[in-house]
């Protein structure tokens, strides 16, 4: 058999390999997909020693029998090849690789993400193409250069092992080199004296070593564009991986080095095409920020991850984000989804139109029946328990193992028709839901606050679809998970329509001072707090900033702007967050929850100088609430805490709910208003007397609780003995 003329025979532009070997079939690469051609004859062992002899000459055969292998290079009608000889334990092999035309490679033709054009603009820097083998990267970085070739008139050298595409100079010079292994070439002695030819790009075949990634960031340093490949299946294991060259003692400065010469990782895994006939790249992109660079000179791997799933607006772009567009375009299948997912649980749930992480609020999916089975119906996951909890009008869902799925509603907990979660389901229903990095800190910390938001179809009357907003705590009971997620409602509900006290929307037109909302976990703070918000953004043309773990509500700007802002996603603390706020010209403020005293000292400092504060308490009552602010500091500041408080207190609001006759909630209210009795009594340390005060003061829009709930027994709406239940002091109850 003659080789050459088979080789001529076989190579097609839509062949990325041939692979011959004796006692085989010849065997193509098409697609990634490996087709042995039966039909022909099996490849004879002679054969191939006399092609290879002919192509090395004495030299190279004297080389490929003390080595075992040979590389050479041949010239075909399509064009040149690269061929690799090799022997195994039937007889000799050879694998050929045509060497197609750089020209040919562009980022539209082979579906790369057009944003890579920016990238390729950039005068200096370092942009890793990362992957498994076989996933593309020679053809990125090809594309990438064409790009750099056609419209930049630059200096382009690349140092390859071995060479796979062509490059004719265009608008650039493009100088090829390639690699001879066998005669002891390596890359980073070809990339020393690559920078002695003053190139402006430089690109680099792979990152093998320290020395070569060492050197490729000192010249992405010193003025020049390197475009490299790296061997690592993501963006964040990209920047372990070249921390992890460096010994521990060179570590931090490595991460100095990397942070600052960074521009960008792509990294990318090839998945075919719904119709068989391509692959097609599935690209993740971590982009080189300020907070990015800052994060790696840290090595802080976490919020790495965390920001890149949260950095959409700035050109980055998650591996399961990625695979969302390709099936949303129609381009791959579910199946094909899912199993190059990085995270398939996360992926379905993109699907089905939740999103986690950093970006909580994002709408991704319809959460419709696919007509590929992408979402089959009689798979019980935590989309359709959410679905269910806003459908019968429940204000929990509760997920723990040896029950069912539990959903509270109008107070009383009511079991689902499923079987109850063993640990194995529990924990797929919550890691289902979870990042990599909120996973982490679940299992370290043994408890998680998030949020989600979810697509849900006809759940309310008269909306086709609606994205309704959870808030979510994981944990662990007797070393299994349990969940509980609690119903945000979708629309923010009026002052009039939650019965608030009637003196509540009057002190919000104040323009300074603080408003606590207090209460237990449970009780309806948000909700009160948001109706609150809305009726200012209603009414005022001012400035909302909140702070809030996490954001429940979400508002749309009226005659207010709002800013929203998360805790871990956008700020990492609440004082801190309330701190940079009176540098952001806030009129009104409001404080999620006041959990140390820095944030109170902080709210108190606001208040005091002219903004509108609104926070809340985990208390008891509105008296018992001004004791715990001011106890919660070291007893020698107590008293200036005394002052502030005094000098700026607009009111404070305890709530109870309490279940209907009829079902629902009802809210109980205790208001104690900040007039001037009141405020002499906090600056005098006589708290005491508060609750005396406050029983008197009906005529100033004050409200005990125990009046609050004679109110809602009165009206039919509660019964006698959730009245006695709830009730601080039961005998003003038993009068009833």
């Amino acid at each position: 058999m003659d080789i050459a003329l088979l080789l001529n025979e076989l190579a097609a532009p839509d062949v990325s390999d041939i692979l011959l070997e004796a006692g085989m079939f010849p065997a193509l690469r098409v697609n990634s997909e490996l087709r042995f051609l039966r039909e022909r004859p099996r490849i004879e062992a002679a054969d191939i020693d006399a092609f290879r002899k002919g192509l090395a000459g004495e030299t190279g055969e004297a080389g490929y029998r003390e080595d075992g292998g040979l590389d050479c290079s041949y010239d075909l009608k399509f064009g040149r090849c690269r061929i690799n000889f090799f022997t195994t334990i039937r007889g000799p092999g050879m694998a050929v690789r045509p060497i197609r035309d750089g020209g040919l490679v562009d980022f539209e033709k082979f579906g790369l993400p057009l944003s890579l054009e920016k990238l390729c603009a950039a005068p200096r820097g370092l942009i890793l193409v990362t992957g498994a083998t076989g996933s593309g990267k020679t053809t990125t970085l090809t594309a990438m250069v064409n790009f750099i070739n056609t419209r930049f008139a630059r200096h382009i050298l690349m140092i390859e092992d071995p060479t796979e595409f062509l490059h004719v100079n265009r608008r650039s010079i493009v100088t090829q080199r390639e690699i001879d292994s066998l005669s002891g070439g390596t890359f980073i002695r070809a990339l020393r004296f690559a920078l002695r030819e003053n190139p402006d790009v430089i690109v680099i075949g792979e990152i093998r070593d320290r020395e070569t990634l060492q050197t490729a960031l000192n010249a992405a340093l010193t003025g020049h564009l390197v475009i490299a490949t790296l061997h690592t299946i993501d963006t964040i294991r990209t920047v372990e991986r070249m921390a992890g060259l460096y010994p521990e003692s060179l570590r931090y400065q490595a991460a100095q080095d990397i942070s600052l010469a960074l521009n960008a990782v792509l990294s990318q895994r090839l998945v075919p095409s719904a119709d068989g006939l391509r692959m097609l790249p599935v690209m993740e992109i971590l982009v080189g920020t300020p907070t990015v660079r800052k994060q790696i000179a840290e090595l802080d791997l976490d919020a790495l991850d965390l920001t890149l799933r949260s950095g959409r607006h700035q050109g980055m772009e998650t591996f399961n984000r990625a695979l969302l567009k390709r099936y949303k375009a129609g381009e791959i299948t579910f199946a094909t989804a899912v199993g190059a997912a990085g995270n398939p649980d996360e992926f379905k749930l993109l699907v089905r139109g939740i999103e986690n992480g950093g970006d909580p609020f994002g709408r991704y999916g319809t959460g419709e029946e696919s007509s590929d089975g992408a979402l089959p119906q009689d798979e019980v996951d935590v989309k359709m328990l959410l679905r269910a909890a806003v459908k019968n009008g429940a204000s929990d869902l509760i997920l723990t193992v040896g029950v069912a799925p539990q959903l509270k509603i109008g107070g009383t907990l009511r079991s689902l028709e499923l079987p109850p979660l063993n640990s194995e389901d529990a924990e797929r229903l919550i890691f289902s839901v979870l990042t990599r990095r909120q996973r982490v800190v679940l299992e370290e910390k043994k408890e998680l606050d998030f949020a989600l938001a979810v697509t849900l179809e006809n759940v309310l009357e008269g909306e086709e679809t609606t994205l309704c907003r959870f808030r979510l705590n994981a944990f662990y009971q007797r070393n299994s998970l349990g969940l509980v997620a609690r119903v945000i409602n979708s629309r923010i509900p009026e002052p009039e329509k939650l019965r608030l006290p009637a003196i509540l929307p009057q002190l919000v037109k104040k323009k300074q001072g603080l408003l606590l909302v207090t209460g237990p976990t449970g009780s309806g703070k948000s909700t009160t707090m948001a109706s609150l918000i809305d009726r200012i953004n209603a009414e005022r043309s001012c400035h909302i900033v909140t702070i809030e773990d996490p954001i429940e509500y979400v508002y749309r700007n009226r005659q207010a702007v709002i800013e929203q802002r998360e805790l871990n996603d956008d700020t990492l603390s609440f004082a801190g967050a309330l701190r940079a706020a009176l540098r952001e010209a806030p009129d009104v403020i409001l404080v999620g929850e006041m959990r140390d005293i820095e944030t109170m000292a902080a709210a108190l400092t606001a208040a005091e100088t002219g903004h509108l504060v609104m926070a809340t308490l985990h208390t008891n009552s509105a008296a018992q609430s001004v004791d715990r602010l001011v106890d919660s500091f070291p007893a020698g500041q107590q008293n200036q805490i005394r002052q502030q408080l005094a000098a700026t207190l607009l009111a404070v609001v305890s709530q109870r709910l309490i279940p209907r006759k009829e079902g629902g909630l009802a809210a109980a209210f205790e208001v104690m208003v900040g007039t001037p009795p009141v405020r002499a009594l906090i600056r005098e340390n006589k708290t005491h007397l508060l609750q005396a005060t406050l029983e008197t003061g009906f005529k100033d829009g004050m409200i005990t609780l125990e009046r609050s709930l004679t109110e809602l027994y009165e009206a039919g709406e509660i019964t006698l003995e959730e009245s006695k239940r709830f009730a601080v002091d039961c005998r003003p109850v038993k009068s009833f």
